[in-house]
């Protein structure tokens, strides 16, 4: 009997585990795809690629942002750095999506 209590409780843990793991993976897909699409629209900002698709339907990320990014809002980026030595390459990486982000120009309807 507790063999069987034992086994029900790892496979709820596990259960959890897997659920945890597909919202990481959920997560680090939306962040490349709002990666791709700020690259796209800074590449249009800058005239590079005019009739380029931008994916914003790609990921729900992206698409509850789709007016912030592209439309005709005025967008604030705020990036949260961490002071740690630890965190150098998300603070990297979090400046780099902010200096992408500062380079799209959108153009009022």
């Amino acid at each position: 009997g507790s063999e069987c209590a034992k086994t029900a409780s790892l496979d709820k843990a596990s259960g959890a585990e897997a659920a945890r793991e597909r919202e990481r993976m959920n997560i680090n897909r939306s962040l490349l795809t709002l990666g791709r699409v700020i690259s796209m629209l800074k590449d249009r900002s800058e005239k590079k690629k005019s009739g380029v698709r931008i994916p914003y339907r790609d990921s729900k990320l992206t698409r509850i942002l789709q007016e912030s990014l592209g439309g005709r809002c005025k967008t604030v980026v705020v990036a949260t750095l961490s002071p740690s030595i630890t965190a150098i390459d998300e603070s990297i990486s979090t400046l780099n999506y902010a200096q992408s982000a500062s380079g799209i120009v959108n153009k009022p309807v």
